[in-house]
């Protein structure tokens, strides 16, 4: 009896002192805390405690059984501040995450597309999210995920969460391969974007980042409609010849090199493809209008596979 006692004065002492000590010592960052149908209040005091929204996991549990709440932690993706503090955190994950609102961003968009995905479901000035996000310079690097977020999000906030995924989900041996193939960590992210748009069927995206980098070795230029089609804004199935003149240094038919940056956000499967490109010797690729590419080491390859596509269509 008087241990007991002894832990509810523990834990109102904490209950009043924290809250104020966070005052001085802590930031509103939020983190979002994913439980999952049979997680423990044990395994969700850990993720609590990793992600510093609690001090202590057995002060946590304690809490948990005098409230005998053991079984009744709903889960859902919850998003909690730093100083909420554990009554709280606790409250919440009682009562479940019905609060929050869930938007999915694909692979392959870019910000302007992002932006209209997002006002689907969240009331955000489009034009606001577009201008912070071009000034920043941050095409490419909003993780295509989905998120779950509070009402009243500010385009800065979506923008922050989704750069501070990028960063979660580039790993240091990711860094550390781009090192070892001897190409910058922001090309990796252009050429990558660039796959994203081409490949369709996700076992040839190694191949066609591979065509990429020969391209770039030998000095020929990409050619790749893709760029030409974000640099005009549009979307098209095919490039006409005035097409390709389009005035950009996106525009990989007139200019050498890579663009100055990326067309779209790139999912974490392209990034590794061109971390770790296809061993092959291939120059060039057309699609066969199925969503897959027919490869070629040389022109005179190439446009046989052009004229034998045309003359299946046809």
């Amino acid at each position: 009896m008087i241990k007991k006692v002894a832990v509810i004065l523990l834990i109102a002492i904490m209950y009043f002192l924290i809250p104020i000590c966070m005052r001085f010592f802590a930031f509103g960052d939020k983190v979002l805390i994913r439980v999952q149908s049979g997680d423990s209040a044990s395994v969700t005091a850990a993720r609590l405690k990793k992600n510093k929204l609690i001090y202590s996991e057995k002060l946590f549990l304690c809490l948990v059984r005098l409230t005998k709440t053991q079984n009744k932690l709903k889960s859902g993706v919850y998003s909690f501040s730093k100083n909420d503090g554990m009554f709280k955190i606790l409250r919440s994950l009682k009562n479940g995450s019905g609060n929050l609102l869930r938007f999915t961003v694909p692979e392959g968009k870019n910000i302007n597309q992002t932006a209209e995905i997002i006002s689907r479901t969240i009331n955000i000035d489009k034009e606001k999210f577009v201008k912070i996000a071009a000034d920043r310079n941050i095409e490419g690097y909003l993780m295509p995920e989905t998120y779950f977020v509070d009402h009243g999000i500010s385009e800065e906030q979506l923008i922050e969460m989704m750069y501070g995924e990028f960063n979660k989900k580039i790993t240091p041996d990711m860094y550390k391969r781009a090192k070892e193939i001897n190409v910058p960590f922001k090309d990796i992210i252009i050429i990558a974007s660039i796959v994203e748009k081409e490949a369709a069927k996700r076992e040839e995206r190694a191949m066609i980042a591979a065509v990429f980098y020969n391209r770039l070795k030998n000095n020929m230029k990409l050619q790749s409609c893709v760029t030409v089609l974000y640099a005009m804004g549009i979307n098209k199935a095919k490039l006409n010849f005035e097409d390709i003149k389009f005035d950009s240094s996106y525009n990989t038919y007139k200019h050498l090199g890579l663009p100055p940056g990326p067309i779209c956000s790139p999912g974490i499967e392209s990034i590794k493809a061109v971390l770790y490109p296809a061993d092959t010797t291939s120059m060039f690729f057309v699609s066969a209008g199925d969503g897959s590419h027919l490869f070629a080491d040389n022109l005179c390859d190439h446009n046989k596979n052009k004229q034998a596509i045309d003359k299946k269509r046809n």
